[in-house]
């Protein structure tokens, strides 16, 4: 497996979101990430805003034969008639973009993407600059075993569209990196892959291991040409010995409901840290819960996680070289006030010593 290096230049504590948020305001959201998060602030995804903004949809425009019905809020492929020409322009624009050409044909709108774009003006405007910035997009297994064919078939099993729908994530990420490339030193883009939850079910019927890493590797490699640094996300219980087994350099995991059960992949996990991997501990709650919650709590559930890690025979040097906290999950689901308030906890922490973090 691939050693990463490309880690290294991290620092040893890193505060980010996840993504989405509960604001209607796009200005409002944005000036809450920028002031909350000093080092590593994240382009938001705004659903209250616009449907379109809605994970399965923000990341569409352009992709052949995908249609939205906005009224019946609706969404999948159309793979009837004859689509081979559309597929054949889509890969020879993909095939330029690999080669390093320019990605804008695959840009996300200001009506998908009001948060994005409520970011990218403000970093310009304000001649802004940090030394990360994060993205993120819907992950491609995620959206390929969700959005379907006319007929409601995942397009996952479709032989022509299931390539087309995982490249169109990665390519959706090179844009991203390539609009935000001037505003930080280092990108970093997660893949959000909600629907790893259910890998095993029924709802993978037919889908292999390999096929869960060639999907998630296709599109890390796309990221990683751009020299920006890829992860993974996802907000459940899942074969976490799976998705290290990636290329993805970090992983972002649910340290508030499922610190017990990701414990039970010490060994895959020792090994990805080893190779320069990193944690993103979802340490923060995003619930209402957090209101009566401390940036003192959540460094007493990172603690706790990391003794339970330590005592699957985990490095607590290893463990406490590099940390990412973030929320458990998406914030779109809260109030805006509470979604403030997590924020409000994430910036106490931003600047904290991880050595106190791990330390009993």
């Amino acid at each position: 497996m691939t050693t990463f290096v490309d880690t290294d230049g991290l620092p040893a504590i890193l505060c980010t979101g996840v993504g989405s948020l509960p604001h209607v305001d796009s200005a409002a959201a944005s000036h809450m990430v920028l002031s909350s998060l000093r080092r590593a602030p994240h382009a938001t995804q705004l659903p209250r805003v616009d449907p379109r903004e809605q994970m399965w949809i923000q990341f569409t425009e352009n992709v052949p034969r995908f249609v939205v019905d906005l009224e019946n809020l609706s969404y999948f492929f159309d793979t009837s008639g004859s689509p081979e020409a559309d597929v054949e322009r889509f890969y020879s624009e993909y095939l330029t973009i690999a080669e390093g050409g320019d990605p804008e044909v695959f840009s996300v709108s200001p009506v998908y993407g009001r948060g994005i774009w409520e970011l990218f003006e403000t970093l310009r405007d304000q001649s802004m600059r940090f030394p990360f910035l994060k993205v993120q997009v819907t992950g491609p297994l995620s959206f390929a075993l969700t959005v379907t064919d006319e007929a409601r078939k995942p397009i996952f099993y479709h032989p022509l569209f299931r390539d087309v729908a995982v490249k169109a994530m990665g390519l959706k990420a090179v844009w991203l990196v390539e609009l935000f490339r001037p505003f930080a030193d280092r990108i970093i883009v997660f893949f959000d892959e909600p629907g790893l939850t259910a890998y095993g079910s029924s709802a993978f019927l037919g889908v292999s291991r390999n096929d869960v890493l060639e999907s998630l590797n296709d599109v890390i490699s796309m990221v990683v040409e751009r020299g920006a640094i890829p992860g993974v996300h996802c907000c459940g219980n899942t074969d976490w010995g799976l998705i290290m087994e990636t290329e993805a350099r970090i992983v972002n995991f649910d340290a508030v409901d499922y610190m017990e059960s990701f414990s039970i992949y010490s060994r895959e996990v020792a090994g990805f840290l080893e190779r320069g991997g990193l944690l993103a501990w979802g340490a923060v709650r995003n619930t209402h819960e957090v209101q009566d919650e401390s940036a003192s709590d959540v460094i007493r559930r990172i603690r706790d996680g990391s003794t339970l890690l330590a005592r699957a025979g985990i490095d607590r040097a290893v463990l406490s070289r590099h940390i990412i906290i973030t929320p458990a999950c998406g914030c779109a689901g809260m109030t805006v006030q509470d979604a403030e308030r997590v924020y409000q906890v994430m910036s106490e922490l931003d600047s904290l010593d991880p050595a106190g973090i791990f330390s009993s």
